[in-house]
This record gives C-alpha cells, sequence and structure tokens, in this order.
C-alpha cells in the first residue's frame, strides 16, 4: 500500500495547518465515502481509500485529528493523554509512521513506585512485610501495581487470542471480580487490582473481555519471571514514544491525505438510504456520498440522529455501549521530594489519587508527573474546572506526601469524560457484553454506514487495533461499491 500512494512527505507547514480550518462552505458536496472521525482509525480508512483512487472527505468534529492521540501541549513541556507508544507489533502504524517520517524516540522511562496503601506509606522494598499489606499467601510477593497482570493471566483460558469468542469462551463473558474470587483471588488483591486496572470497575468489567485484552501482550521470560507489564522493552523492536508527543504523529500521518481534512464542524444528523447516505454538520453544511465510515465512539454517536433510527441489537449496541473514564493531572518537580523522604518517586494509593507515574526526561532525571485515575476516581475529578483539579490533586498529594509540600507544580489537567467528542477513554465490554453485544459492534447499518474505531476491534491491541478497523472497512466499501 506504501509505494501506492502518489503523495510528498514533509513537515507541517503553516500553509497546510490553515488549510485544515473549518470549512462551512464547499463548492463539491458529494464525495465517494465520508469518514466520521479524524482518529486513527478514520485516518486509515482515508489513506487506503485513496491509495485505490477513491474520493473522500474526512470530517472531525474537534478542532484537530487525533482523537484519543491527544497531548496536551503547554509551556512546561508537553503531555501525552491517550496513547502514549506505538508497539512493535503496530505493523500499520509503523508503516504510515515510517511513511510520514514521524519522530520516534525510546521511552525514557519511569521511577519506580512507592505505596500509600490503608492508611500507612510503604517503600517498595518493604511491601511483602509490611502490615499495610493485607494480600494473601503468594499475592503477598507481588507489588500493587503489578498485580493485574499476573492474577488474569494465572487465570486466562485464552489459549488462541483469534478465537477468544468461541462458544465455549463465553462461559466465561461474566464479572472480573466474581471470575477471579472463583478462583482464589483474596478480596484484597481485587480492591489493589481496581486501582490499576483501566476499567470503569471490575464488577463492570467482562472477564473474557480482559482475558482478551492480556492473552496477546508478549510476555517472554526475564531470567526466571515473566516480564512485567510495567518492564516492556523499549528502542529496537520494542516500544516507542514520538518526539513532541502522540497528537505529533497524527498530524504527521495526516500530511499524506490527499484532501485536506474538515474540522471543527461536528456532524449532527446522518441520513442513510438505499443508494448512499448524507450527513448534516452543525453549520448547516450537508454532504453526501455513496457510504460513510463512521469512527466516532458509540458514547458520541448516540447524540447523532441518524435517520431511519436503528433498531434492535444494534441500536442496543450504540445506546449502552460502556467507556472509560480517564483523568490526568500534569506536575512539574520543583525539587528531588523522593530524596527528602527516601522512597521512588511514583506513587500508588487507595485514595482518590490512584497512580503517580514519575517520568524521565531523555537524560534519565524524573522531569513530570502524571496523576492518572481511572473510572469512580476519574468521575469524582470530572465534576472540576481544570484549575480546580489540579488544586485537588495537590492537596491530596502533598497529605498523603508530606515531602510533596512545596516541590510540585501543577501544570495541566485533561478529562477523556469531559471531552464531548469521545466521552471517554476506551471501550470496556461489561458481562454479558462478549455475547450479546460484540457480534453488533462492527456490523453495518443498511450497507451504506459503516463503523470503525477501537470499539469495533476484534483482538488487535492498541492503536493498531484502530488502523486494522479503518482498513478493515476500506476493504469492505471497495468489495462492495467501487
Amino acid at each position: 500500500m506504501t509505494n501506492r500512494r502518489q503523495v510528498i512527505i514533509g513537515g507541517l507547514s503553516a500553509a497546510l495547518i490553515a488549510g485544515c480550518a473549518p470549512r462551512n462552505a464547499r463548492s463539491v458536496t458529494e464525495t465517494d465515502v465520508l469518514v466520521i472521525g479524524g482518529g486513527i482509525a478514520g485516518i486509515s480508512a482515508a489513506l487506503r481509500l485513496e491509495a485505490e483512487g477513491v474520493n473522500v472527505q474526512l470530517i472531525e468534529a474537534d478542532k484537530q485529528l487525533g482523537g484519543r492521540c491527544f497531548t496536551l501541549r503547554t509551556a512546561d513541556g508537553t503531555f501525552d493523554c491517550g496513547a502514549s507508544t506505538v508497539g512493535p507489533n503496530y505493523g500499520n502504524i509503523l508503516s504510515y509512521a515510517h511513511e510520514a517520517d514521524v519522530p520516534f524516540i525510546a521511552p525514557p522511562g519511569k521511577e519506580k513506585f512507592s505505596y500509600h496503601i490503608n492508611g500507612e506509606f510503604v517503600h517498595p522494598d518493604a511491601w511483602e512485610t509490611s502490615t499495610a499489606n493485607r494480600l494473601v499467601g503468594s499475592e503477598r510477593g507481588i507489588l500493587p501495581e503489578q498485580l493485574e497482570f499476573p492474577v488474569v493471566m494465572k487465570n486466562n483460558k485464552i489459549q488462541n487470542v483469534t478465537n477468544w469468542n468461541s462458544e465455549e469462551m463465553l462461559n466465561y463473558d461474566i464479572a472480573l471480580d466474581r471470575y477471579l474470587k472463583e478462583n482464589g483471588v483474596s478480596d484484597e488483591a481485587l480492591r489493589l487490582i481496581d486501582l490499576t486496572s483501566n476499567t470503569m470497575g471490575l464488577g463492570q468489567t467482562s472477564a473474557l473481555f480482559q482475558m482478551r485484552e492480556f492473552a496477546g501482550i508478549d510476555t517472554p521470560k526475564k531470567g526466571d519471571k515473566v516480564r512485567e507489564v510495567y518492564d516492556a522493552a523499549n528502542g529496537p523492536a520494542g516500544f516507542y514514544n514520538v518526539k513532541g508527543g502522540m497528537l505529533t504523529m497524527i498530524e504527521r500521518i495526516a500530511t499524506l491525505l490527499k484532501t485536506q481534512p474538515m474540522l471543527g464542524d461536528p456532524v449532527v444528523a446522518i441520513d442513510v438510504e438505499k443508494d448512499g447516505a448524507t450527513v448534516t454538520m452543525a453549520s448547516g453544511t450537508k454532504m453526501r456520498a455513496k457510504s460513510i465510515i463512521c469512527t466516532v465512539p458509540y458514547s458520541v454517536l448516540r447524540s447523532i440522529a441518524i435517520t431511519p433510527a436503528p433498531t434492535g441489537p444494534k441500536k442496543a449496541a450504540i445506546d449502552n455501549a460502556l467507556y472509560t473514564l480517564t483523568t490526568h493531572v500534569f506536575f512539574i518537580p520543583t525539587k528531588p521530594y523522593w530524596e527528602d523522604d527516601g522512597h521512588p518517586a511514583g506513587l500508588v494509593s487507595d485514595d482518590v489519587i490512584e497512580r503517580v507515574m514519575a517520568n524521565h526526561d531523555e537524560n534519565g532525571k524524573v522531569s513530570w508527573l502524571d496523576v492518572w485515575m481511572n473510572g469512580t476516581a476519574a468521575a469524582t475529578m470530572d465534576s472540576m474546572t481544570e484549575q480546580e483539579m489540579m488544586a485537588f490533586a495537590q492537596a491530596r498529594l502533598e497529605k498523603m506526601r508530606p515531602s510533596m509540600k512545596g516541590a510540585i507544580m501543577p501544570v495541566g489537567a485533561y478529562s477523556w469524560g469531559q471531552n464531548k467528542f469521545v466521552k471517554g477513554n476506551k471501550y470496556i465490554m461489561r458481562p454479558g457484553d462478549a455475547r450479546d453485544m460484540y457480534p453488533w459492534l462492527a456490523e453495518p447499518y443498511m450497507d451504506r454506514l459503516r463503523f470503525a474505531g477501537e470499539h469495533t476491534r476484534d483482538y488487535e491491541a492498541g492503536l493498531e487495533a484502530a488502523a486494522t478497523s479503518g482498513l478493515r472497512e476500506a476493504m469492505a466499501y471497495l468489495d462492495l461499491f467501487a
């Protein structure tokens, strides 16, 4: 596919950025395919179709592309709020990135975690024997942030991830906390896993879904231990960050598009007919196409009027899809508080402030902190303004860890729940959804309205899952209509 694209690759120019401004009036109101959503799924679909000579118009509601590849750009630095790494198995992403000359760097790494659990502040070296550690048996030797992966993998029934939803495996489409408890996992382990699991809570997560999430993760041996999730390989054949943040990658890849995206004009209605479909934007602009590939999350799609309205299982899939809430608050350390208390700079707590990722710069020095909250903890923050989030997080951190007082400076906050064009960070299957909802997530509507995005993925992981879904729908269009 790469060799078939006739494009000139270059950096973002002022002319390109200006050309991506919202367009309220267009001379061309018809095209072959309209792609709704400017994340990697939409861009991937558009690139594939353009490579086959199809006329494509990409529409993005926000004023910039990227979707969940969002980088908060501040005077104090750039901070990825969604996707942050490109993995070694991301074949399509790596292909786009190579063609667009995306500047990859090896992740500088993170500091280890200290713990504020059950009212005690504990060094990781003392965790196993600490009175704050109320885990049971062999669980006691596992650090809190590392509990979920080995516990789920020990009880993972998926042998072949491509067959994860077979009739036999659907027996495990039950609540994750129930499943793990039935397999001997302690209540305290479940409570601590809930702190670090990127879900809306173990009770609202299908065990089979989480098995699928972890089954595809490469886990080669490191010595006599299975490699931990927080200890993934970096650099060659490993994971990469993008210099300037993930949004830089999206901006570079977007230069490969032949037709400039329409930005800042949300789709408010989709009319589907036997021979095509029409979208109406908030500005009143209408565009018609043979087919639409819709990549927006179902959390957003359910607020877009579709005529005729979907019914039955497709409607249920759109109306009931669950998305996690994730909120970040970013700090710059103004002095090395970790030297004052002798603990690692990171933190895991059973407070509302769940995790503090202490990130290194290219010289290996702790340069910024990412306070990361999921689920109900994020929901607590999402009623606040950005300034209130920063003040709240700083006060909680200084209370739990006094050495932080006067040693951290808030520089920004970001809530995926507050983003009206996303309304959540990641699609999660509830108990029963693998059986009842999964078959309908990617199901097209009246042939002309098709769906892509990470919520429609099968077993692929991360950004590659989104890219693959876009390619899938592009190929379906070519098979049906080209």
